[in-house]
């Protein structure tokens, strides 16, 4: 997302001067031009991912996921309105296509055909071997 490390973060092109060479969003951790790491802080109820610069050692970003699904964003306050991180809300109702139920039934026709399968050769090997159900098969005897 940053290009190599060799290469300069920011490098006016000659056709868009004031854009860098790498495209990046708005709001983006390679921006400040620092680099720094992540916590994970997790607990039954949220989980608490905060940003750390290695410049100062101070958190500059934290992002809270909390148990319903709900991403909250403790960056600028207004990500909601620019559809930043925390605009993301999970759905009331969650419409189920009509090729998951075709799949389904294709699965269980499948399922269907391996079980006849199975039980056929099972029966079928039964009806073959009547004559040792006894125990002993009979042997050929000559008189001499």
């Amino acid at each position: 997302m940053a290009g190599q490390d060799w290469q300069p973060m920011w490098r006016p092109r000659p056709d868009h001067p004031d854009v860098p060479i790498y495209p990046q969003p708005k709001r983006s951790l390679y921006r400040g031009g620092e680099f720094g790491y992540i916590r994970l802080m997790a607990t039954k109820q949220n989980l608490v991912i905060p940003y750390v610069g290695n410049h100062d050692g101070e958190v500059h970003d934290t992002l809270e996921i909390l148990e319903s699904g709900e991403a909250v964003s403790g960056g600028g306050g207004n990500d909601n309105v620019n559809g930043g991180i925390g605009s993301a809300k999970p759905e009331g109702q969650i419409k189920e296509s009509t090729l998951s139920w075709y799949v389904q039934g294709g699965s269980v026709l499948v399922l269907g055909a391996f079980m006849g399968y199975i039980l056929g050769f099972v029966s079928h090997a039964r009806k073959k071997q009547p004559e040792s159900r006894s125990g002993f098969s009979p042997v050929k005897t000559e008189e001499t």
